[in-house]
């Protein structure tokens, strides 16, 4: 079964995994903590509305940690497995990982928009983007600027 502790021992598997480095993958990992926290504060892992009982992980648990849920769905979302070759990486049932990626993808999606990091989706976005982002020298300008002719 693939966990966090045993992949974190090797770094190259982690990328290979998710596509990020140790680094950015503790970097980041705060972040989706605070927003899959406050997501099972209001609502189950089914999605419905919590009725007072406190969110518990339960030891037999095929993601306990924030950190196996996070690489759960990095290696999703990286690698593109079908739900069968995902439930077997992580000891879990096609229909449990079904429900896993659903609300991993929503708790994803929200931390890293609270972090400002979702990608522009339309043109208008994209301007606003680079409108904002600070001036970049000519050496340390994203390869899609430096190639256009002119620098335009």
């Amino acid at each position: 079964m693939a966990k966090f502790d045993t992949i974190l021992h090797n770094e190259r598997r982690l990328c290979a995994m998710t596509g990020l480095d140790y680094a950015t993958f503790i970097a980041f990992l705060p972040h989706f903590t605070t927003t899959i926290e406050r997501y099972l504060a209001r609502y189950t892992l089914d999605g419905y509305v919590r009725d007072g009982d406190r969110a518990i992980t339960y030891a037999n648990s095929p993601l306990p940690s924030a950190a196996d849920r996070l690489l759960f769905i990095l290696t999703y979302l990286k690698q593109n497995p079908i739900q069968e070759v995902q439930g077997q990486l992580f000891g879990m049932s096609q229909s449990n990982v079904s429900k896993w990626v659903g609300l991993l993808l929503e708790i994803l999606t929200a931390a890293l928009a609270n972090q400002h990091l979702l990608p522009a989706r339309t043109a208008a976005e994209l301007a606003t983007q680079l409108q904002a982002a600070p001036a970049l020298e000519d050496d340390s300008a994203p390869l899609f600027i430096r190639m256009a002719p002119n620098g335009r």
